[in-house]
């Protein structure tokens, strides 16, 4: 019987010995030095991308930015952004198209804006995205955009854009919208 009890416990022992995920009290901590080993995607996709597949999350600040232009919109106080615009910008929504000066933009985006006595957003998703092979920062954004214009009609449409950012400030944007149906 002793010996029995003998043999379970040291196999018992040996067997925790095995399945010990954490290192020992003992053990010296790794070399802080050491570089985090990166995932890397072997995935063979049917298509490649024209402009990049390698991105990496992005810098949050530039998401901070990206929500306080649709707030500063949502709350006709554009003025309000004016800092956020690089000299040149690009626009490009359903049917209509912008490229010029920052303030230029800002002045457009005031005139549309201004159809409306009410907006609502309900933001869904952003992310800030930084393309690790072109150097570019980007945040994306999801959204549901509830209007009212001045003859009191009603529209509500999906909103994804994608803004590209230089230096800090707004350089692109594209928008694609989809209305639902009231």
């Amino acid at each position: 019987m002793k010996k029995s009890f003998s043999l379970l416990l040291a196999t018992a022992a040996f067997i925790m010995s095995c399945n010990q995920d954490k290192p020992a009290a003992t053990e010296e901590k790794k070399d802080s030095t050491v570089a985090e080993t990166k995932k890397v995607d072997n995935t063979v996709y049917p298509y490649k991308a024209y402009y990049s597949s390698s991105f990496e999350i992005g810098k949050p600040e530039y998401s901070k930015i990206v929500l306080d232009i649709w707030k500063a919109y949502e709350e006709n106080k554009l003025d309000d952004t004016k800092n956020y615009w690089a000299d040149s910008v690009t626009l490009e929504f359903d049917g209509y198209t912008f490229h010029g000066k920052g303030d230029s933009a800002l002045k457009e985006a005031k005139v549309e804006r201004a159809k409306y006595t009410s907006v609502f957003d309900s933001v869904a998703v952003w992310i800030p995205l930084h393309s690790v092979d072109k150097d570019a920062d980007w945040v994306g954004i999801w959204a549901m955009e509830t209007t009212v214009d001045k003859k009191g009609k009603k529209d509500v449409a999906d909103v994804h854009e994608v803004w590209n950012f230089k230096n800090g400030k707004v350089v692109y944007i594209s928008q694609f919208r989809a209305h639902r149906k009231p």
